[in-house]
């Protein structure tokens, strides 16, 4: 199932989203009007940066934000047309998998399919000074076909993780799945009970 946009994303400066470009006359000028591009928020107020969907690199120069889809109002930049966010270009990134992010830059190697797993090792993090350190689950972009892309979501470390337990061939398991903004029931990791030697 395809995560449903919502009705309106608002952006802030150093976000990467995905959008569906209107019409505007610089869009039609460079042939874009109706394809999903990353578009980088830029801190020079009302201002982004497209992406390359291919390479990553930037396409084209910086762009007043109106002429992508933005708009304006008193709580900041929006727009109805943002089909994905927290966008990255990486070629480092494993599908559904659950990585530590700290300052917003994925710690190479430190993944999992299960949450706990990178929780426990975010909290390690804040508990040596590092208040940054947050878990997000990552996975391939959906909008941008090019696997180097992915899109993450902050998953807070008190989320609550639900359980069911069961047995296989292998043994008895506990799987544990979670809630975050665009997965409802997420897996988040199973665990096998080491059975006792007879």
């Amino acid at each position: 199932m395809r995560w449903k946009k919502p009705d309106k994303v608002y952006v802030k400066s150093g976000d990467t989203v995905v959008v569906k470009l209107g019409a505007s006359e610089c869009m039609m000028s460079m042939g874009l009007t109706g394809k999903f591009m990353p578009v980088e928020i830029l801190k020079e107020d009302g201002f982004g940066q497209l992406r390359n969907p291919e390479t990553g690199g930037n396409f084209s120069m910086p762009n007043p934000l109106g002429w992508m889809d933005f708009y304006k109002d008193d709580t900041g930049w929006y727009s109805y047309d943002v089909w994905e966010t927290g966008v990255g270009h990486t070629v480092t990134h494993t599908n559904g998998r659950f990585y530590v992010y700290v300052e917003n830059k994925q710690l190479y190697g430190v993944q999992s399919l299960r949450f706990e797993e990178m929780r426990d090792a975010a909290r390690e993090m804040h508990s040596r000074d590092i208040p940054s350190a947050e878990v997000r689950f990552v996975e391939n972009s959906r909008f941008l076909n090019n696997i180097a892309w992915s899109r993450s979501v902050v998953v807070p470390l008190d989320t609550e993780v639900r359980s069911h337990s069961g047995r296989n061939g292998l043994g008895e398991y506990r799987d544990t799945y979670l809630d975050v903004p665009t997965h409802f029931n997420l897996f988040a990791g199973r665990y096998f009970r080491k059975e006792a030697n007879a």
